[in-house]
């Protein structure tokens, strides 16, 4: 909350002094997330799974082409994978094999903090993003066959994740009017999330969201409107 707290006191001070154009409203996006997987040496396959992000920004003009922006959002992860894995008997031998088909639900309170360029009605810009977690959830579906025999079981529960995310976000922003814009985003999850000290595993898991959305403004100064583009 501290980082939170400063970062928007930041935001607001820019415009107080100075710059006095700039927006704040609401945004909400849908598209798809990913959580790269690997560690003890299996073999994952992982895929897409829908993702939604939806919280408030504040932008606020720099110079004459320059965007500062600060968001407080609310970021749900999923990610879907499947993995195969041979079972062994107490001398080495192959028994059977095991299939693992998983989904994973994270929810995030996210922190994107950008800089962006205007050129007439879209906004290119490039940030960082931190995150906390605020839930983590499994489930899986287990096949295992041996001699001939398959029996499929289901898992439900908590994730082993760190609660903090930090990546990268680039984006751009389509002005449409003076209270909508369209966005398109994607961030990069830098930090591994898997909680490798708690499990004593070597698992390596990132997450990975792309999205697009809009941007709505309650408010606006001097004409600001969403704040991608200046006469």
């Amino acid at each position: 909350m501290k980082l939170i707290s400063l970062c928007l006191f930041i935001a607001f001070s820019c415009s107080a002094f100075g710059q006095p154009s700039y927006s704040y409203g609401f945004n909400f996006a849908a598209g798809v997330s990913r959580v790269p997987m690997n560690g003890e040496n299996i073999t994952f396959s992982t895929k897409i799974g829908p993702s939604g992000v939806a919280g408030l920004f504040f932008q606020t003009k720099l110079k004459k082409r320059g965007l500062l922006g600060v968001e407080v959002n609310l970021s749900q992860i999923e990610g879907r994978w499947t993995s195969e894995e041979q079972i062994n008997d107490g001398f080495g031998n192959t028994i059977g094999t095991r299939f693992i088909s998983g989904k994973q639900h994270i929810t995030y309170i996210s922190l994107p903090i950008f800089y962006g360029f205007t050129l007439k009605n879209c906004t290119l810009y490039g940030g960082m993003q931190f995150g906390l977690a605020a839930s983590g959830k499994r489930a899986n579906s287990i096949t295992t066959i041996i001699s001939g025999d398959e029996n499929t079981s289901e898992e439900l529960g908590n994730l082993s994740i760190v609660l903090p995310d930090f990546g990268t976000r680039i984006g751009a922003i389509w002005k449409i009017s003076n209270k909508i814009s369209l966005e398109a985003k994607y961030y990069q999850g830098l930090l591994n999330i898997f909680d490798q000290e708690t499990t004593k595993s070597t698992y390596f898991w990132l997450t990975q969201q792309a999205t697009v959305g809009v941007r709505i403004a309650l408010r606006n100064t001097n004409d600001c409107g969403t704040c991608p583009a200046w006469n």
